[in-house]
C-alpha cells in the first residue's frame, strides 16, 4: 500500500513538472504576454503625418502609417500619433483608440487650443500644439516603448 502511494505521488510530481515546463516554453515563445487579447505589439501607429514616419523609424522604432481615419483592430500598438490638421478626425481617432485599447499612449495634435480639454477627455495622453514638432517627443517616446 505504501509503495502505491509513493508511486502515485511521484506520478503527480512528474505530471506537474511536465505541465509547468510546457507553460514556461509557451511564455518564452511570446505566448499571450504582450496583451490581454493576445495581440502582438506592433510598435508605433501614425496618422496624418507621413513625414514623421521616417523620423520615428530613424529613431529605431517599428512604425506603421494609417491612411484612413479608422483605428485598426489587428494589433497592439504602444503609441498612436494622431497628427492631422483636422481636429474632428483627431478627436474621433483618439476616442476610438482608447475604446479599443485603453492602455495605448495617444499623442494628438490639437490645432485649436480651446479644444485641449476635449482631447484630454477623449483620451489623449499628450497634446501637440500646431507649431510643435514630433522631434521634440522622440526621446520621451523611446522611454515609453521600452
Amino acid at each position: 500500500m505504501t509503495e502505491l502511494l509513493i508511486i502515485s505521488m511521484l506520478g503527480i510530481i512528474l505530471l506537474g513538472y511536465v505541465i509547468m515546463s510546457r507553460i514556461d516554453h509557451f511564455i518564452e515563445k511570446g505566448g499571450i504576454v504582450d496583451s490581454p487579447q493576445g495581440r502582438e505589439n506592433q510598435g508605433v501607429l501614425v496618422y496624418g503625418a507621413p513625414e514623421a514616419v521616417s523620423r520615428i523609424q530613424k529613431a529605431g522604432m517599428n512604425c506603421r502609417t494609417l491612411t484612413d481615419p479608422i483605428f485598426p483592430k489587428d494589433g497592439l500598438y504602444s503609441v498612436f500619433f494622431i497628427l492631422s490638421g483636422d481636429d474632428q478626425i483627431n478627436l474621433v481617432l483618439c476616442r476610438a483608440a482608447k475604446d479599443f485599447d485603453p492602455g495605448i499612449f495617444v499623442i494628438a495634435r490639437c490645432n485649436d487650443p480651446e479644444l485641449s480639454e476635449i482631447f484630454e477627455v477623449a483620451g489623449a495622453n499628450r497634446l501637440l500644439r500646431l507649431d510643435e514638432s514630433v522631434d521634440s517627443l522622440l526621446a520621451e517616446l523611446r522611454g515609453i516603448c521600452k
